[in-house]
């Protein structure tokens, strides 16, 4: 069983008579997160899946129906399904004093979703994410080492055979590759391309989105291939990791970079079943960088944003921190920096020491995948003087612990 991490305060939430919406990806936990909920809140529990014609009927009238189960955690699965209810439920929870405890939860991003709704200060969107490094007994190399390998989602930790875990990420896509990607994109796309252009991007896994280099591979115009990487996005499947925005006298990288979000269904896509495999991999430091990126996401408090910063010359910090001080598009500024490496040797050159000095970042790491010592200690084979200012070798469970503190 996977323990989402929801970092609000559930009881004060519901006190206010605000409502909580779960977005996520298929099969990640939600319902049991919701289960979990009411036994806090100690009510009642009464689930309604909108994908099921059964359960649409019940409410052709929402007010009748939640006048009814005033006393209980009403809990909506796939708003997509029927998107008037959200209109149902604004209107009812204005009128009617005494109402229900609403959780909403849907599989793809609400924002995407629903972009034509204008959601109140009532609603309250939270991502369900899969079950991240910090969750587990972190304190063994062997752990972190699985979860890389296998990834987050319920199960596959768990999976007593390859053969099993490679059902259970199939399932996951089944679901993915099947879900009705009109109300996302406005066309109906093609699941065999779907597949295809998912085994496409675990083989770009890393680099820099190249919408031209998949047309070219799916055989297909550009402006198609931008509605399957927008389905695929919005299902949470993959991510696009932005560019550092801003005025700078280098020319830099502007287009995304792109990842599959789950190591574990990107191991799948991928074929590879081992650490042993992954260790001989060229798709190595790709998923390593992937995989760091997801665990700090689900951890990173909402107020701040996730970029990242190349020069024209390849030179690159693969992750760049920064806080959101309602500060115009543009003018962000570089809070921390995060240096993503595999190799044995560390990697501090020239290009890497001009990138650090270009953000005024006030902390940089440096994460590599075989360091597990601990914060602010070097490997052996580095001289503590050859590191740039503010630059710290750090293991990944101490940098999520500390970036999780973060306010």
């Amino acid at each position: 069983m996977v323990k989402a991490t929801l970092n609000l305060a559930v009881s004060r939430i519901f006190r206010q008579n605000q409502i909580l919406v779960l977005h996520g990806p298929v099969l990640v936990g939600k319902r049991i997160l919701a289960e979990q909920i009411a036994k806090q809140l100690r009510k009642k529990i009464l689930i309604l899946n909108l994908s099921k014609s059964m359960d649409r009927r019940r409410i052709i009238h929402p007010d009748l129906f939640f006048s009814a189960h005033t006393k209980e955690l009403i809990f909506i699965e796939s708003i997509d399904c029927m998107p008037s209810i959200l209109v149902d439920i604004k209107g009812f929870t204005s009128k009617f004093k005494s109402q229900p405890k609403f959780i909403l939860s849907t599989n793809f991003r609400f924002q995407t979703t629903f972009r034509f709704f204008q959601v109140p200060k009532k609603f309250i969107l939270q991502e369900v994410f899969p079950c991240s490094l910090l969750s587990l007994k972190f304190n063994k190399s062997e752990i972190i080492w699985q979860h890389w390998l296998k990834g987050g989602f319920p199960g596959f930790l768990s999976a007593p055979s390859n053969r099993v875990m490679a059902n259970r990420a199939e399932r996951i896509l089944d679901k993915i590759i099947s879900a009705d990607s009109v109300p996302l994109v406005g066309h109906q796309l093609d699941k065999h391309s779907i597949r295809h252009c998912l085994e496409l991007i675990a083989q770009l896994n890393g680099n820099i989105l190249n919408f031209q280099v998949l047309a070219r591979a799916m055989g297909i115009s550009g402006p198609t291939v931008l509605r399957y990487i927008r389905f695929l996005e919005a299902s949470f499947i993959i991510r696009l990791l932005p560019a550092l925005p801003g005025e700078s006298k280098k020319r830099l990288a502007k287009a995304p970079k792109i990842y599959i979000r789950d190591a574990g269904i990107l191991h799948h896509l991928l074929g590879i079943q081992s650490l042993r495999a992954l260790s001989k991999s060229a798709c190595q430091a790709g998923s390593w960088e992937g995989y760091v990126i997801e665990e700090i996401a689900k951890v990173l408090p909402e107020k701040f944003q996730m970029y990242y910063y190349r020069t024209q010359h390849a030179a690159e910090i693969q992750l760049v921190i920064t806080k959101n001080e309602k500060l115009s598009a543009g003018n962000e500024k570089p809070t921390i920096a995060i240096l993503i490496q595999t190799g044995s040797i560390p990697m501090i050159n020239r290009a890497l020491r001009n990138c650090l000095s270009d953000l005024p970042s006030r902390k940089n790491y440096i994460v590599q995948a075989n360091y597990q010592a601990e914060p602010g200690k070097e490997p052996a084979n580095v001289i503590a003087d050859s590191l740039p200012a503010n630059c710290y070798y750090i293991s990944l469970a101490n940098l999520l612990q500390k970036l999780s503190l973060l306010r």
